[in-house]
Parts: structure tokens; sequence; C-alpha cells
């Protein structure tokens, strides 16, 4: 392999590997066509990963809602409140956040409204069941006196 330098009429220097067959090989090197010298240019590759999801451009002014209030509350009422609506809230959070990847913001906005209707659903059975158990605990202490 052999090196050559270029000069291009007062302009930047750079430096250039030439392979076996005369053909430029990439060594990082800048390059330069110049005025109105013939185009040289270092061949310069960049391997970039397969995207796993497609890319989805937003239309200008239109904002994606946030999924992660929703998540999070949907947990601590599975958790503490009510665990069956809890765990319907979970998957349709979980649904509106895969939608906005997909760039379908409305059918999302939907998704979390309907998860907050069963995360409202879901503290309130859990008021009334926690409220029961405990009515019910007392009167069984009263009972025993």
């Amino acid at each position: 392999m052999r090196r050559k330098t270029t000069t291009t009429k007062g302009l930047l220097t750079y430096e250039s590997s030439v392979g076996q067959r005369g053909r430029p090989v990439n060594n990082g090197g800048y390059h330069n066509q110049g005025y109105n010298d013939p185009i040289t240019i270092v061949p310069m590759t960049n391997t970039q990963p397969a995207p796993t999801r497609p890319i989805v451009m937003a239309r200008s002014g239109e904002m994606p809602p946030q999924t992660h209030r929703s998540l999070i509350c949907s947990t601590l009422n599975a958790i503490c409140c009510f665990l069956w609506c809890g765990l319907m809230a979970i998957g349709i959070s979980w649904q509106a956040r895969l939608q906005v990847l997909d760039g379908k913001f409305a059918h999302a906005r939907h998704s979390l409204t309907v998860a907050k209707i069963l995360n409202c659903a879901s503290l309130f059975l859990g008021l009334i069941f926690w409220g029961l158990l405990i009515w019910y605990f007392f009167m069984m202490i009263g009972v025993r006196r």
C-alpha cells in the first residue's frame, strides 16, 4: 500500500491510501474535490443497525400524549386498590404506549381516557372495599367485648 499526498490549489491538503489496484482506501482522511480538479473521493462507510420499529414522523404541532403517569397510576391502583380494574388499566395504558410509538396519537389519547376511567373505578371500588373491611374489623372487635 502506498501513500499519495494531494494538494488542491491552495486549499486543504489531505492524504489518502491507495490500494493494490490504484483505488482509494478508507483511512479516515479528509477528502476535498477542489474547484477545477477531477473529483477524488475516498469511500467512507458508516454502518448503522437496522431499526426495530418503523420511524414515524409526527405532523408539526402535534405532541404525543404522556403515558408514564397513567401506567404508574394503574400499577399503584392494581396493587393497593382493586386488582381487576387495575390490571385492565395497566393493559390499556401499555396499549396506549405502543400506539404512541406507532404515531397513532388520537388512538393513544382515547386509550388513556379509558385507562383513566378504569383507574377512577379502581380507586372508588378500592375505597369501598377497604372501608367495608375496616368497618367489619371494628364490628368484630365490638362484638367480642
